[in-house]
Formats: structure tokens, sequence, C-alpha cells
């Protein structure tokens, strides 16, 4: 976690961001009103051992190369494979301590934060805004260094800092409405097959006529988004948060009835939907 002298700016709007700086202490107190959050993102961690297409990326690659460093993308995560490093791996040029700059190289970040080591293995980075400064510090032999603040930030979520990213995240998340489609997001990027995307889902209007949706525990790829987490259970008519993960396409998607919603069955495409639901941890 970040330095309390370190700032976040605040939203206006679901997929806009206005870069005004507030203190963390606020960011976290406003973050607390949210409808089941810390269940549904728990759901989300806890379900990273399911299978899932994860890319494996190099040591000196960054969120650039997924287009991850953007204002849509704040508050959302992507989880990423870092192979073995090299015997004679360069672990330099990393800045901050807990947040980096959403520059920074993942994997060598990744090792100086403790979440993985030489070793590699999977990590999931959260997208943040940016910080006024970043302090460098030794650990676990990494060396990171001192810098000015930037635009966007980025933290590694693990099951220990997890509850504490949560609240970080939610007054960043997306507010959808029952008409949103995944597609309109601007988040429905196919080289983020196998990542997932938060939403805020506000009560459903009275009388709201529900979209077509098509399959079942797999949707289309441009389906209503409020309509098929209906459908799959993950919220009520009440609303939410939902969690959903972009998959590749199947052959077939069957319609069904679930939860007061009749979802149609049509032919696949190259991409499908699931929703990520959730889980008690024991």
């Amino acid at each position: 976690m970040c330095d309390s002298q370190n700032e976040f700016p605040k939203t206006t709007s679901p997929l806009r961001f206005r870069r005004r700086h507030v203190s963390l202490w606020a960011t976290v107190m406003v973050a607390g009103f949210m409808l089941g959050g810390r269940a549904a993102q728990a759901a989300e961690l806890s379900s990273e051992t399911n299978q899932r297409p994860i890319p494996e990326i190099k040591w000196d690659t960054t969120l650039r190369k997924f287009l991850f460093d953007r204002e849509k993308f704040i508050g959302q995560r992507l989880t990423v494979n870092c192979p073995p490093a090299s015997p004679n791996q360069d672990l330099s040029g990393v800045f901050g301590t807990g947040n980096y700059p959403s520059e920074s190289s993942i994997c060598v970040a990744a090792m100086h934060a403790g979440v993985i080591t030489k070793d590699g293995g999977p990590v999931t980075i959260q997208l943040n805004p940016g910080l006024t400064e970043y302090i460098g510090s030794e650990s676990h032999g990494v060396s990171t260094g001192t810098l000015p603040g930037t635009e966007f930030s980025m933290a590694f979520v693990t099951n220990e800092n997890r509850e504490e990213n949560d609240r970080i995240r939610l007054e960043y998340l997306p507010r959808i409405d029952w008409n949103t489609k995944f597609t309109s997001t601007g988040l429905a990027y196919r080289d983020l097959v196998g990542q997932r995307f938060t939403f805020r889902v506000p009560s459903a209007p009275v009388d709201r006529r529900m979209r077509i949706v098509y399959g079942t525990d797999h949707y289309d790829f441009s389906s209503n988004l409020p309509v098929a987490a209906l459908h799959a259970g993950v919220i009520t008519k009440e609303g939410g948060l939902i969690t959903v993960q972009l998959d590749y396409g199947k052959g077939k998607l069957v319609g069904s009835i679930r939860n007061g919603v009749e979802t149609k069955s049509k032919n696949g495409r190259d991409r499908s939907l699931s929703f990520v639901t959730v889980e008690t941890s024991k």
C-alpha cells in the first residue's frame, strides 16, 4: 500500500475521470459505501485458479502492451504470468514502493513488492490513479528509485492486501445501466481474453423490459451485462457489483430460464462472456 502522502484523483462519470487529486483517506472513506463489494471481489481472487487463458509476458513488459494504461481501466485488474527470470536479468528502472508508475516493468515491480521471486509466476495488477510522488526502497533484491507524480499507478493485488485494494478501487469502477452491452464499455479488446472486469449496477427501473440475451453460463459477447448477470444469478434486480470474464467463443450458446429471465439460443462467436460468482471462503 502507498504512503499516506500519496494522493488519488476523484471521478465524475462512469468512464471518464477528472485528474483532480484528493487524499487517500478520503478515497477509502467514500469507497466503503458499496453494494456487496467485499464479497464480490473476494470471489474474483479466490477463483484465480479456475482455468482461463492468462498471457505470459516478459520481464520488461509494461501495461502499455495491453493498452491497459488508460483512464477507462482505472480500478480494473489485469492478470498475467511472469516467466522465470534470465540469469542476468536487469532489475533496474523501477520507481516506488507498493505502488508503482504504470510505465513500470510489471515483473520487476512485482518482485520488489514480494509478489513473485525470480522464478516468476502469476500476478494481478490493479490500475489506480497516479500518485503525487513515488518513494524508492530496497526490497526482495530489487532497488527502486524516487520519482515525481505520474498520471496512473499500479498496485499488486494479493490475498493479504485485497480488502485494502478493493476499497481504493470501488470509487472508480464504472457505473453501467440496464441497457449497457459489454461491447459499449470500451473494454472489449481481443488481447484481453481471460481478463475480468468489474462494474457497478444500479437497481433495475420499475417495469423495465429486459433485453434479449443469448446463452447460459456463457453468454454472447455483445450481451446486455445486467440482464445476463441477473440470469446468471450474480445480482438481483436490486443491482450490485458484477465481475465479467471475457472468454474465448463457444460453438453454441444455449438459452434457458433462470431467475426470472429467459435467454435464447444462437451460434457462438469468437468471444463469449461469463460471470465470476461469489464464493464463501473457508
